[in-house]
């Protein structure tokens, strides 16, 4: 159990900031805590707690060592592969089948990508579901939601614009058709027009609803056992039924939501939501 100090550091963010990591876990919280410690030049939390009250930006530099930014382009290409080929087709094609069985009915293909930190994972779906309904000839409606609980991170994903240093791996084509370039690399409109950016906080907001897939990729990894049953529970409700869950590769499905879902690849742990559970 975390000391005394380190709880007191956690129940104040949360207190001034709204923030709750008191949850997350314990090891990774310690020496997240003790690296923004040893950056104030302080030897105890107590020591810090008064760093908070003094410099309100600290909460801020607490805040981005204690949340995980890593993404990119397509990361992980093996995965967008198996999504290109089997995953996103067959979801297309139950919104094309309920359109033809329903006379004015007008799907929309919903997916959610829980702590999207700057974007890429966003508008990598984005860039693919286009490729894939190009291909199809169809103008299927797509709302991509991202959210993050670093409202800077999601400031950055608004603007659409990346470095060259973070588009590596993206193939010539895509940015070819999908970037327009000067200084930057900036997504163009027909890649954003689909996505939507907003604060959500997992571990105490209600999920998205009537999502289609949701990619939520290491991050409940550094959760403790109990909030991630509450996390795969509210995925769970958050999907459509037959949805798609997809979670990183170090992370498993664990507690109630493990009987709720079918795993669709084990390797890249891509679980589909149950239609009926026994």
């Amino acid at each position: 159990m975390l000391e005394e100090g380190f709880l007191q550091i956690l129940d104040k963010v949360y207190k001034e900031r709204g923030l709750d990591f008191r949850q997350y876990k314990e090891s990774s919280l310690r020496r997240r805590i003790e690296r923004r410690l040893g950056g104030r030049n302080v030897a105890s939390c107590q020591e810090y707690l008064k760093v908070l009250d003094t410099d309100p930006e600290e909460y801020k530099r607490l805040a981005d060592c204690l949340t995980i930014k890593v993404t990119d382009f397509f990361r992980n290409p093996e995965v967008w592969q198996i999504l290109r080929e089997g995953v996103l087709p067959e979801v297309i094609r139950e919104k094309i089948k309920k359109r033809k069985e329903n006379e004015g009915f007008k799907p929309v293909l919903r997916i959610w990508s829980a702590g999207c930190a700057t974007g890429q994972e966003v508008y990598s779906m984005a860039i693919l579901l286009d490729q894939l309904l190009r291909e199809r000839k169809d103008d299927l409606e797509v709302i991509i939601w991202g959210t993050d609980i670093d409202k800077e991170s999601l400031l950055k994903a608004q603007q659409a614009e990346y470095k060259s240093d973070m588009i590596k791996g993206v193939p010539q084509k895509v940015l070819s058709n999908y970037f327009d370039f000067n200084d930057n690399f900036k997504l163009k409109s027909h890649v954003t027009g689909t996505v939507y950016f907003k604060s959500h906080d997992l571990v105490m907001n209600e999920p998205l609803r009537h999502m289609d897939m949701i990619l939520c990729r290491n991050v409940v990894i550094y959760f403790e056992r109990p909030l991630q049953e509450k996390v795969f529970m509210d995925f769970y409700h958050g999907l459509s039924g037959g949805g798609y869950l997809f979670l990183g590769k170090a992370e498993t499905l664990i507690g109630p939501a493990k009987q709720r879902f079918e795993v669709i690849d084990k390797r890249w742990r891509i679980y589909q939501k149950k239609e009926v559970v026994s």
